[in-house]
């Protein structure tokens, strides 16, 4: 059982705060397992679901970002620095909306503790029997980005895809829109100011190594440390965000190199991408 602020579909992973709870979740979570989420008994939790029963996950331990799977963001969702609060997930396998809510002083007499708020934690034999009597309907599950389905690829050794190889035919470029491609967001290490570059490439880290060959941080230039990046269904898409981004902060672009923003605090920085993923 976990206590959460409210229970929107489509249903996205198990989230947390923080790597320390998830892997706290990991340790206690077994295949097959089911976590069902209860409204907290305050704000932000919609009156009508405060202290409540809402919903059902199976969770594995499958460690995910949580913003790989898009879905509507509240201003809740975000501290006052403007970063998301529960960036941390493992992948569900499935979820069901509760369609009988009871509070959960009708299901259990005991108190809690604050791991139920920033973790799971186990219900009894007899806790488990009646939720698991109430009836419910399968939810509508998020969809996985391409930043997901290749992380699951990758950890389950069943790449299925490959990018096609560069071409300057116009047939071939049409084509490579249609490849997977990332948006980046770049730190230039070392410069006097917050420096941060917005970009889009079908290799992150091969760009970021060219981009330091040209530097020679080691001799004392500008190292490129990319601190973000979302893999994308298309070239297309991956061109659009970085776009977005760039217009968001036209007024601290530099002039020599347009995509590059000098002067902006890491956290609105870290907003305006995540807020670039929310909308897409």
């Amino acid at each position: 059982m976990t206590k959460v602020w409210g229970w929107r579909e489509p249903i996205g992973p198990l989230v947390f705060g923080s790597t320390g709870w998830r892997d706290n979740a990991v340790e206690k979570l077994r295949p097959s397992d089911r976590v069902v989420l209860v409204g907290t008994t305050d704000e932000p939790t919609m009156e009508s679901e405060q202290g409540r029963l809402l919903g059902i996950m199976e969770p594995t331990t499958e460690l995910v970002r949580s913003l790989d799977y898009p879905r509507p963001l509240l201003d809740r969702d975000y501290d006052e620095d403007g970063i998301y609060k529960w960036p941390y997930g493992l992948l569900n396998v499935r979820a069901w909306t509760l369609e009988d809510r009871p509070l959960l002083t009708e299901i259990s007499d005991r108190k809690f503790s604050m791991d139920a708020v920033r973790s799971i934690v186990a219900l009894n034999a007899d806790e488990a029997r009646k939720i698991d009597a109430l009836a419910k309907r399968p939810a509508e599950m998020a969809q996985a980005t391409a930043t997901a389905q290749e992380r699951i690829a990758q950890a389950t050794g069943r790449q299925n895809y490959t990018a096609p190889p560069p071409t300057t035919s116009r047939r071939g470029v049409m084509h490579m829109r249609r490849a997977r491609a990332y948006t980046y967001l770049m730190e230039l290490v070392g410069a006097t100011k917050p420096t941060y570059k917005f970009g889009w490439a079908f290799d992150w880290k091969a760009r970021e190594k060219t981009f330091n060959h040209h530097a020679l941080p080691e001799l004392g230039g500008l190292k490129y440390k990319t601190v973000q990046h979302h893999l994308w269904s298309t070239a297309t898409e991956a061109f659009r965000m970085e776009q977005s981004l760039l217009r968001k902060f036209q007024g601290d672009r530099q002039a020599y190199n347009n995509e590059i923003i000098v002067g902006v605090e890491r956290s609105d920085i870290d907003r305006a991408w995540i807020d670039a993923l929310a909308r897409r």
